[in-house]
């Protein structure tokens, strides 16, 4: 509660503050990009990275993208005559995020930041489908009057999370999301490689993915990679497993990774393309999985602690119409590693993507791209 008055404080007095940056003209070629806030991301990343690298690809030279992010020296390396990055909550880049035409966000900034009548606010949000519930409390109405369009994942994220949660009622684009275009269409031989070389990995070694969600309940969840491992290598394959860690997390959270054997990815700068490497996902309550499901690949939540998460937060879709298996102990999680069934998780998958009412159709970045165009040019 203190935290969300405090940031209404802070939006009225940003806006007093910021008023001649108010009435300086819009650039219709510049685009703004505000990468995620808080914890430890990489924020060049997800729907704003592969929206912004198709607009580049597409109308190379045409824009100016600026992008704001906790620590702009990261990025060096992606500088461009036409690509730069502004340190967040700075008053010189409020000033340019003010004069963009188009402003893309995957959440941040939208629950405070008072934006001008005469720029468009694309929301592409930073999870797909609709699984555990989120706090908007009366930020959401002040979010659901800061955006022009959002993009939608599928039909129940529309309905719970657009509609509902945030009860944004303008329009919705029902194109899919921007970072799941290429594992959509199954493109992933590229992102394997990368993983690959970065990592040292050989090409006949299998990854194992565990990537689990925050959450800030009491009881204990144990993941022993060694253990699992150990399990793998009697199965005869040769397995490696990978760990990313939601970027909330900390050392007070109560999941805990053991193992000496456990390559830590969550300093890999792009979680898609860690899901193209990954011959499976291990998870709990995770909209991840939305994104691996297009890959028709082997998942399972291990989720010993789904009674106290029913309790303090909850799901929007019941876990149990979710297309992977659920497990709470760690017999059955190194039983189902050993033996899973892929065709009827497969025919699970596809069930639930109309259950769903998936809108992924492998063009989410085209549609966007085309909507940029025509606000832009007009």
């Amino acid at each position: 509660m203190m935290k969300n008055f405090l940031k209404s404080v802070y939006s009225i007095l940003l806006k007093i503050i910021l008023l001649p940056c108010r009435l300086a003209p819009i650039r219709q070629q510049r685009i703004a990009f505000i990468g995620l806030t808080g914890g430890q991301a990489y924020e060049y990343s997800g729907n704003l990275k592969y929206l912004c690298e198709h607009l580049q690809k597409q109308e190379a030279g045409q824009f100016e993208f600026i992008w704001l992010v906790s620590n702009p020296e990261k990025y060096a390396d992606k500088e461009t005559s036409n690509l730069h990055f502004y340190k967040h909550h700075r008053l010189g880049t409020f000033a340019k995020l003010l004069t963009a035409k188009v402003v893309i966000t995957s959440g941040a900034y939208v629950p405070w930041f008072a934006f001008r009548k005469s720029q468009y606010v694309i929301n592409t949000w930073h999870g797909g489908g609709a699984y555990k519930k989120i706090e908007t409390g009366k930020r959401a109405s002040f979010l659901s009057r800061n955006i022009d369009l959002f993009l939608s994942s599928c039909q129940k994220a529309t309905d719970y999370l657009i509609r509902g949660a945030f009860m944004y009622q303008g329009e919705v684009m029902n194109c899919g999301l921007p970072r799941n275009d290429f594992l959509v269409k199954g493109e992933t031989v590229k992102a394997r490689a990368k993983v690959l070389k970065y990592f040292g990995l050989a090409d006949n070694e299998k990854i194992l993915l565990y990537a689990p969600t925050y959450r800030e309940g009491k009881g204990e969840v144990i993941f022993d990679s060694d253990a699992l491992h150990q399990q793998l290598a009697k199965a005869g394959e040769n397995w490696r497993i990978l760990t990313h860690v939601h970027r909330y997390e900390s050392e007070q959270s109560n999941i805990y990774i053991k193992g000496s054997l456990t390559i830590d990815a969550c300093g890999y700068p792009d979680v898609q393309e860690l899901l193209c490497a990954s011959d499976l996902l291990i998870t709990d309550y995770s909209s991840i999985i939305w994104d691996y499901s297009s890959l028709m690949r082997p998942c399972a939540l291990y989720a010993p602690d789904v009674e106290e998460y029913l309790r303090t937060t909850g799901f929007y879709v019941d876990i149990h119409k979710w297309p992977f298996p659920l497990l709470t102990s760690w017999e059955d999680l190194t039983a189902f590693v050993i033996d899973y069934n892929l065709p009827k998780i497969q025919e699970n998958i596809r069930a639930h993507h109309e259950y769903m009412g998936s809108f992924e159709k492998g063009n989410a970045c085209g549609e966007a791209t085309k909507r940029i165009l025509d606000v832009c040019r007009h």
